[in-house]
């Protein structure tokens, strides 16, 4: 049982190509503008749970599309907001570096599954904010990825309940206590989100952006199975909704009857990724099923968690407004391996604020519920959360398509157990040298040579045992070598590498070195996909190694040089970012 409807995106207005600093001017006009616009016609935070009515019956919205344009089309500025791509040859330069620093994330995003949840104040919100949100979420699917969305009620059914005049709304342990007359509002509320929704993703390009390709000749077929010339693009979008979620009544918890509250139970997860594999977006709302087919109020952040474990989504992107804004977050939150945050520069976040053990409910009051769910899902599985400002324009896409983003991300904390290695790490150092000195692959050092270089050794500790190392010596001349690196088999496919190579970048940029290099017979493969550079033979090479450097390089090795230019720009302590 599902609904669908035929949609597709209109011009992305707004898309910033300039640059990916997160200190930046675009990010200082973003936050310009979301603190001029904030107040403003905004209704309070979706903390506890809102709804959206699903019709048990599959039905379809279709519709002949008119050929001949009754108004103007918009051209020049009109049709983007920061970037005017079709007249400003200044700024043509800074689409193409976009989309070229972007090409690497549009290829990894691919067919990839996101869950993006919308909270209820925004759906409730500033209607133009809510345009953009759409607009780049469309974009996203077209751009391949397969996306499921999350819609919060709460603020549309706290508005009809006012209407019908119940001012007093109910909250417990962060659900809504569900009466007969607030379940009514919310299917009210939800029936109308579904539609407002759908009718801004059906929002087509305007014909004048698309004239030069010809696209405009395509024949859209009309309802009665006909076809007509077609004045725009063919709808490459289609949005699903339907009795995805199984519910089950919260019933009385410390006294309270929640009444006609429910938790999810699970999620139709094989039906949904079958209309993502056919390039559908599928809503979800807060109302869940039972099995004697009632319906029950959930909350939209437990819907949203559970449907990012059961989807195995490889993102849950969650929208926030100005409580999550005002914590001041990292650009990366780390989670260790039991689950806490861990990673520096928390911005006052206190794991005290957060439940060690995800529950369904995010308190109606709380200012974290979005970066609590955050990290629940993070904690269940999914393996990176981001949290996006919704007021920011054209966030999501430079915190998905740029290197160094623009909202928060949780993920497991890499780094966890990476530290300088001290005196009593040596005997652990010696034995996690020797299998690959044995063999060749590293180069022999002896324990005096390992005592005196402890100093710039990076190593991962697990349990008490040394898993990882890495040298970083510093030649001079704002150069700096990597050897010795070493990642135990049994732990190189969690990216481990990756990680302990960034670790050491990011110290080796604190310690004010602009170049690295390394000597290798056996890992240049490795190293060449990470943004290394290979110079040939490293004894025959000039003008790269200083000279006292070079007289140390054995020939008989034939060892290749590698080098890399470190960007440079890039701030914050050793493990305070992920930089691949």
């Amino acid at each position: 049982m599902y609904r669908a409807s035929g949609t597709s995106l209109q011009g992305r207005r707004g898309l910033a190509a300039g640059p990916k600093c997160r200190d930046g001017a675009w990010r200082r006009r973003a936050q310009g503008q979301r603190a001029s616009t904030s107040g403003q016609g905004r209704s309070g935070g979706d903390r506890g749970p809102g709804s959206e009515t699903t019709p048990l019956h599959p039905h379809t919205d279709e519709g002949v599309v008119d050929a001949s344009p009754r108004r103007k089309e918009p051209t020049g500025s009109e049709s983007y907001s920061h970037v005017n791509v079709m007249s400003n040859s200044e700024d043509l330069p800074k689409l193409v570096s976009f989309f070229r620093q972007a090409s690497p994330y549009i290829g990894q995003h691919f067919g990839k599954t996101f869950v993006v949840m919308l909270p209820g104040y925004i759906t409730e919100g500033r209607h133009d904010v809510l345009d953009r949100v759409l607009q780049d979420v469309a974009l996203l699917q077209n751009l391949g990825v397969r996306l499921c969305l999350v819609l919060g009620a709460t603020a549309s059914i706290d508005r009809v309940l006012r209407q019908m005049g119940e001012a007093e709304v109910d909250f417990a342990g962060g659900y809504r206590v569900t009466s007969k007359v607030a379940l009514q509002a919310a299917r009210q509320a939800a029936g109308a989100m579904r539609i407002e929704i759908e009718s801004r993703l059906s929002k087509f390009f305007p014909a004048g952006t698309t004239r030069r390709h010809g696209y405009n000749q395509r024949r859209v077929e009309a309802t009665n199975g006909t076809t007509a010339p077609g004045g725009h693009l063919r709808p490459p979008v289609r949005v699903v909704s339907g009795n995805f979620v199984m519910a089950t009544h919260r019933g009385v918890v410390e006294g309270v009857n929640f009444e006609h509250t429910g938790e999810v139970r699970a999620i139709w997860a094989d039906a949904i990724a079958q209309y993502m594999e056919q390039n559908q977006v599928v809503l979800l709302d807060n109302l869940g099923y039972t099995e004697r087919g009632e319906v029950l109020n959930c909350s939209s952040f437990e819907v949203a968690r559970k449907a990012s474990s059961a989807l195995k989504a490889d993102k849950l992107i969650v929208y926030h407004g100005e409580d999550v804004a005002s914590l001041s977050l990292p650009a990366w939150i780390g989670l260790s391996d039991d689950g806490w945050c861990c990673s520096p520069g928390g911005g006052g976040l206190e794991n005290a604020q957060l439940a060690k053990e995800p529950t369904g409910g995010i308190g109606a009051d709380s200012k974290v519920a979005e970066l609590s769910l955050a990290i629940q899902a993070c904690r269940e599985g999914v393996p990176r959360t981001h949290l996006i400002d919704a007021y920011a324009d054209g966030a999501l896409f430079l915190e998905l398509y740029t290197r160094d983003g623009f909202g928060t991300m949780v993920s497991k904390d890499l780094y966890e157990g990476m530290r300088q290695a001290t005196p009593a790490d040596l005997d652990q150092l010696l034995l996690l040298l020797q299998p690959l000195e044995r063999v060749g692959t590293l180069i022999r050092r002896s324990e005096d040579e390992v005592r005196a270089d402890l100093e710039g050794f990076t190593v991962i500790e697990r349990e008490g045992r040394l898993i990882g190392c890495s040298l970083l010596k510093d030649l001079g001349g704002s150069v700096g070598e990597i050897s010795a690196f070493v990642v135990q088999e049994e732990f190189r496919t969690e990216h481990r590498g990756d990680a302990l190579l960034d670790f050491v970048e990011q110290r080796a940029r604190g310690l004010g070195l602009e170049t690295l290099v390394l000597l290798t017979t056996r890992t240049g493969d490795w190293f060449s996909a990470r943004g290394f550079e290979s110079r040939g033979t490293a004894y025959l090479t000039r003008g790269i190694l200083p000279e006292h450097r070079l007289r140390e390089v054995d020939p008989r090795r034939e060892s290749m040089l590698f080098v890399k230019e470190l960007e440079q720009g890039v701030v914050g302590p050793p493990g305070s970012r992920i930089g691949y």
